[in-house]
């Protein structure tokens, strides 16, 4: 019954956040409970039990993908948007493998490192809970349950968690084969518990 309810809330709030303008090709937002929230350079103070990051991707043609970093520190959230992001050519190399559809409900926390969140619709592939098409979007759904520390090898659920979360949010044009990545967007939040 609570999945049902859940995702007859996830289809209410979907016509809202495609209804907002929005100059970001991918838009992420958080919800817990009824409130969804915008992620774009703020503050979002949690409560201490799961939530799910949605991912609006805008012009899903053009990109698929969304790197995504989550740390206890701030180096890349105090990043101003004229610095670039350090080894922005190796950001591709510096991502955490995955099982597809987000088995253990997690972001992985890690100074460095990224995830990427995307999606292959021909493979029926991604890492996301999932995914619904709409008026020439996709909607991606990412429970998060827990937070795995990758340095201590230590799972934290979200009702543990005591510390602010920096998440960085960012979309690059890669050159295959080149070292000439460039950024499209980048976006930042600090998650409070």
């Amino acid at each position: 019954m609570r999945l049902l309810f859940s995702f007859i809330i996830g289809i209410l709030f979907t016509p809202a956040m495609l209804a907002q303008a929005s100059p970001a090709p991918i838009a992420v937002y958080i919800k817990q409970d009824k409130d969804s929230i915008p992620l774009n350079n703020q503050t979002v103070k949690l409560k201490r039990k799961p939530f799910t990051l949605i991912f609006v991707y805008n012009e899903p043609d053009r990109y698929n993908g969304i790197y995504v970093n989550t740390s206890f520190t701030k180096d890349y959230y105090n990043l101003e948007p004229s610095e670039t992001i350090k080894d922005l050519n190796y950001l591709p190399q510096k991502v955490y493998s995955e099982h597809k559809f987000n088995p253990k409900k997690e972001l992985k926390v890690n100074p460095e490192f990224f995830q990427y969140f995307g999606y292959k619709p021909h493979a029926n592939w991604n890492k996301f809970d999932r995914l619904i098409k709409r008026d020439g979007k996709i909607i991606a759904y990412r429970k998060v349950k827990n937070f795995y520390v990758v340095d201590e090898k230590e799972n934290i659920p979200v009702e543990k968690m005591r510390f602010s979360i920096y998440l960085i949010f960012d979309i690059i044009n890669q050159k295959t084969g080149h070292f000439f990545n460039k950024e499209i967007y980048r976006s930042k939040a600090k998650l409070k518990f």
